[in-house]
């Protein structure tokens, strides 16, 4: 089983018992602000919620947007001052577990599969974190794109939604994403076919 059907198996049944108790957001409901201290490991069970921030210039900037069986507020449960780092706005009609720094220690101190499954789940997160930072390491355009490509190949394949959603995520105007995409298909570099690439060399 995997770790992330474990945590939720987990949280289900603790919900089950009561020991757990779901919080209901409509669409648009504000669950936290940016800069509220952080008193909870926070658990989706339906729906998705979003968390974004202000720009200097007064846009919105989206940091990430969380679906079902995922988690916010967990690397700051723990922190001396953990504090939001944006508004986190419920995008549809959501179920969200809010577990206090106690309820989750003496979840992980009680059973010894589940502490496993978090260990597990909070690694994958701390990596993928660091991939990021290296991803955006790279100056150069090509570089990161490539980059990207190959972290992310299983068996010499990247699956992406789209263009658009592989340029935000490394971070590059859409144009540019298409233009090194072409170029290293022109190299023989990989194979585009739809939203699925082949890395061929």
């Amino acid at each position: 089983m995997k770790y992330n059907d474990i945590i939720f198996n987990k949280f289900s049944e603790l919900v089950s018992q009561g020991v757990l108790k779901p919080h209901k957001y409509k669409s648009k409901d504000v669950i936290f602000k940016e800069g509220d201290k952080s008193r909870y490991l926070s658990y989706i069970l339906e729906g998705e919620v979003e968390i974004a921030t202000l720009s200097y210039q007064g846009s919105v900037e989206v940091i990430s947007i969380l679906k079902e069986k995922e988690t916010f507020g967990q690397f700051i449960l723990f922190q001396e001052k953990g504090l939001y780092l944006g508004d986190v706005i419920a995008k549809k009609p959501s179920l969200v577990l809010h577990i206090t720094k106690n309820q989750l220690l003496d979840i992980l101190s009680s059973d010894k599969t589940f502490l496993e499954a978090y260990i597990s789940f909070i690694s994958n997160e701390s990596f993928q974190i660091k991939q990021q930072v290296k991803l955006l390491s790279h100056k150069n355009a090509l570089d990161r794109v490539l980059f990207y490509l190959e972290s992310h190949q299983v068996s010499n394949i990247c699956q992406i939604e789209s263009v658009a959603s592989l340029a935000k995520l490394v971070n590059l105007p859409r144009e540019t994403v298409s233009r090194i995409l072409s170029k290293l298909q022109q190299d023989k570099y990989l194979i585009k076919n739809g939203n699925q690439i082949k890395l061929i060399k």
